[in-house]
C-alpha cells in the first residue's frame, strides 16, 4: 500500500469512530450539505465565517488508447513512436481556505502541491518523430513492436494557485444557486526537464503557465434525507502561450450528484461527470523529445464520462463538531481520447475541512 493510500486510510479510521460516537438527537451539521469530495466551490458560508480545509486527489493511468480503443506497441511503433508510456500516477494536495465577506459573497484561496510519476518502455525497432532509431542502455530495437526496456521519471513541486469568489444568485428553503468567478495563477513550473536537459512531457509540467479563468455555476437542493445538485464549470486560458511556448486546451465540465443521509453524521453519494478538453496549443520553445505520445501536443485532451461513489461524514458535538470528511472513488464509463494517450483507470478524492 503506497503512502498516499495509507494516509487516507489512517485519516478515515481516526475520524469515523469519534464522528459516530459524537452523534446526538439534534445535530447542528448535516453531512449532505456539502457536495461529494471531488466537487469544488460547491457552497457558500455565513457572513464572517472562515473555513480551512485540505483536499487530496490521486489518479492512476495505464494502457495506451487511441480514441476509444486500446492499442499496443506495434501500432505505436508503426505510428512513428520509439517509446510508449506504461503507467502514470498523479497526486494533488491542496489547501482550501474560504472566508465569507457577507452571506452572499465567499472568497477562496487554494494553493496546490503536485507530484507525477510516469513509467516508459522502449518499442524495439521504432523510430521517433525526428527520424532517430530507438535506443536505450546500449540496445537498439529490431523487432518492430516488442517492448524492450524501460525507465521512469517524476516531478514534484508547487502547482498553480486558485483565487476567486462565490456569489449567491438565489437561495430559498427549496434550492440554492450560486456562481463562482475564479482565476488560476501560474505559480506552478512549466520548465521541468528530463535528465538529458530536454523539456519533459507537456502533461508532466506542474502548472499551465498561464492565467486561467475558472467560472462555474452550481445548483443544490434537498428534501428530507435526499439531496442533489449540479455544476457547470470551465477552465479557459487567458494567454496564448506560457513562458515555455505552449498553452493547455480549454476544459469544460458538467457534473450532477445525489446524496442520501443514512445517519445524522453520515451520507452516501453517487455522481456523474462529463469532461471535454482540447489538446495543447503552441509548442515547446526549447529542446524536447518527440519519441513518445506524451511529447506531442495532439495527444492531449478528449472526452470522458466518469462516475463517482462517495461518503461524507461530519461530527455532531464535542471537539469534532463541524469537522467534515469526504471520500470519493472515481471510475470511468466511456472515453474518447485525442490521439494516443494513457487511459485513466481510477481516481480517489478526499476533502477534510472545518468552518468557524
Amino acid at each position: 500500500m503506497n503512502a498516499f493510500k495509507k494516509t487516507l486510510l489512517a485519516t478515515s479510521v481516526a475520524l469515523v469512530t469519534p464522528l459516530a460516537l459524537a452523534h446526538d438527537d439534534t445535530p447542528d451539521y448535516l453531512p449532505d450539505s456539502h457536495a461529494p469530495a471531488g466537487v469544488m466551490a460547491d457552497h457558500l458560508h455565513a457572513k464572517g465565517e472562515w473555513m480551512f480545509g485540505y483536499r487530496a486527489m490521486r489518479e492512476e493511468y495505464a494502457d495506451v488508447y487511441r480514441g476509444s480503443d486500446e492499442v499496443g506497441a506495434m501500432e505505436l511503433g508503426m505510428a512513428g513512436y520509439s517509446m510508449m508510456p506504461t503507467s502514470m500516477t498523479m497526486e494533488m494536495h491542496m489547501l482550501d481556505i474560504m472566508y465569507a465577506v457577507s452571506d452572499d459573497l465567499t472568497l477562496m484561496l487554494m494553493p496546490q502541491y503536485m507530484t507525477m510519476d510516469m513509467s516508459m518502455a522502449m518499442i524495439g525497432g521504432g523510430h521517433d518523430h525526428m527520424g532517430g532509431m530507438a535506443t536505450m542502455d546500449g540496445m537498439s530495437g529490431t523487432d518492430g513492436g516488442a517492448v524492450m526496456g524501460g525507465h521512469s521519471h517524476d516531478v514534484a513541486g508547487v502547482g498553480d494557485t486558485i483565487i476567486g469568489g462565490l456569489f449567491r444568485i438565489a437561495g430559498t428553503q427549496g434550492y440554492r444557486l450560486h456562481a463562482t468567478l475564479g482565476f488560476s495563477a501560474p505559480t506552478g513550473a512549466v520548465d521541468e526537464k528530463n535528465a538529458d536537459g530536454r523539456f519533459t512531457h507537456y502533461g508532466m509540467q506542474l502548472g499551465t503557465g498561464t492565467w486561467d479563468l475558472l467560472p462555474s455555476l452550481t445548483y443544490t437542493s434537498a428534501y428530507e434525507r435526499l439531496s442533489w445538485g449540479g455544476q457547470l464549470s470551465a477552465r479557459l486560458p487567458l494567454e496564448g502561450e506560457n513562458d515555455s511556448g505552449f498553452a493547455v486546451g480549454e476544459r469544460y465540465a458538467a457534473t450532477a450528484w445525489s446524496g442520501y443521509r443514512v445517519l445524522d453524521w453520515l451520507s452516501l453519494s453517487v455522481r456523474l461527470q462529463y469532461t471535454k478538453q482540447g489538446d495543447i496549443n503552441g509548442h515547446y520553445n526549447g529542446p524536447h523529445n518527440h519519441s513518445s505520445p506524451a511529447d506531442l501536443q495532439t495527444n492531449y485532451g478528449g472526452e470522458l464520462l466518469d462516475y463517482g461513489l462517495g461518503v461524507n461524514l461530519v461530527g455532531q458535538q464535542g471537539a469534532l463538531a463541524g469537522v467534515r470528511l469526504g471520500l470519493e472513488w472515481i471510475g470511468n464509463l466511456t472515453a474518447d481520447y485525442n490521439g494516443y494517450q494513457l487511459a485513466r483507470k481510477d481516481g480517489l478524492n478526499m476533502s477534510l475541512s472545518y468552518a468557524f
